[in-house]
């Protein structure tokens, strides 16, 4: 048993390095009204301030050019693309990627959470092409007009890996690389597709990362089943999120990629907020047992539903930091 008390920061850096911590380091994301609800009760930050969570995700401040959206019930959609045409991408226009406005919430969170591990998310050329275009049109774009969208992803790309390398100049704990690529049911497009239009704008920002020797955290919600072993072993990313348990055998995941690949996540957000406590602190209990072992392991949630309670929100929190070593 690990009897110290450790940092977030500490807790987290041996966690990565596939060592053992005192206990579990934990993160949540929710629907963005509930966590406006509980800012507003509990005070900013509320899960850093008030849960004493390990991780804050931090951001850069890029406002890429992107069309129209609309926002309902939570939840906001692109209504009308930034362009309906590629003769117009030239037009497109994208900030200077050393202006120090860019890194300055960074800055602050590094700043005020010292003790915590900071990690920078860091949206890729996927999330960023689906604000400009709406996604069914870019899939078909890969096959109507690939030269253009590659001369455009590789604009993209070399803008973020310069933010990236100055990203990864500062004391973060690791670069947090997004991109949705995936479904319920698999990938959005065939692996060969991926490799050929996205990988290579991943790699670009990784490498960029992996120079400065920042760990890299990768996002992308779905069955990723089918490129594990491109996580692992060609990109080097050392957490993946959010592995859906409900989707991925985290067990299978644990023992193939123990010491190279760690899961950022694993928790079901799915029904977190229809489970009673005791199915609650059953469910964290149970992936501490499958994926703790040995370090290698982050809980964490993508969007926790509106309707989670204080109460089961308080079990889940609770549950995580009853989880040591």
């Amino acid at each position: 048993m690990c009897k110290m008390q450790m940092t977030s920061r500490e807790r987290v850096e041996r966690i990565i390095n596939f060592q053992v911590p005192d206990r579990i380091a934990f993160n949540f994301w929710m629907d963005r009204r509930r966590m406006a609800e509980l800012d507003a009760k509990y005070g900013a930050d509320f899960r850093i301030n008030h849960y004493d969570a390990d991780v804050v995700e931090s951001f850069v401040l890029v406002e890429y050019p992107h069309g129209r959206y609309e926002s309902a019930n939570g939840t906001s959609w692109l209504a009308e693309p930034l362009f309906t045409s590629y003769d117009q991408v030239c037009d497109i226009v994208l900030p200077d990627p050393n202006s120090s406005d860019i890194y300055s919430l960074l800055k602050e969170d590094l700043a005020k959470y010292k003790s915590k591990a900071v990690v920078c998310d860091f949206p890729n050329v996927l999330s960023v092409l689906e604000s400009m275009r709406p996604q069914a049109e870019l899939y078909m774009d890969m096959f109507t007009y690939p030269d253009e969208l590659k001369k455009l992803c590789n604009k993209l790309s070399d803008f973020m890996a310069a933010v990236a390398e100055n990203v990864c100049k500062l004391d973060i704990t690791a670069l947090y690389v997004m991109d949705d690529c995936a479904c319920n049911k698999g990938l959005l497009i065939s692996p060969a597709t991926l490799r050929e239009f996205i990988l290579p704008h991943w790699k670009k920002v990784i490498d960029a990362a992996h120079t400065y020797n920042k760990p890299v955290f990768f996002h992308s919600d779905g069955n990723l089943e089918e490129i594990w072993d491109i996580f692992a072993c060609e990109l080097n990313v050392r957490m993946l999120n959010p592995l859906q348990p409900n989707l991925q055998d985290v067990s299978v995941f644990k023992r193939k990629y123990h010491g190279q690949t760690g899961i950022y996540g694993g928790i079901e957000t799915g029904i977190l907020h229809i489970m009673s406590p005791d199915h609650i602190r059953e469910h964290v209990r149970n992936l501490f047992e499958k994926a703790g072992k040995g370090g290698g392991l982050i809980m964490s949630t993508h969007d926790i539903d509106y309707s989670i309670t204080n109460e089961q929100l308080d079990t889940f929190v609770s549950a995580i930091k009853s989880c040591v070593y």
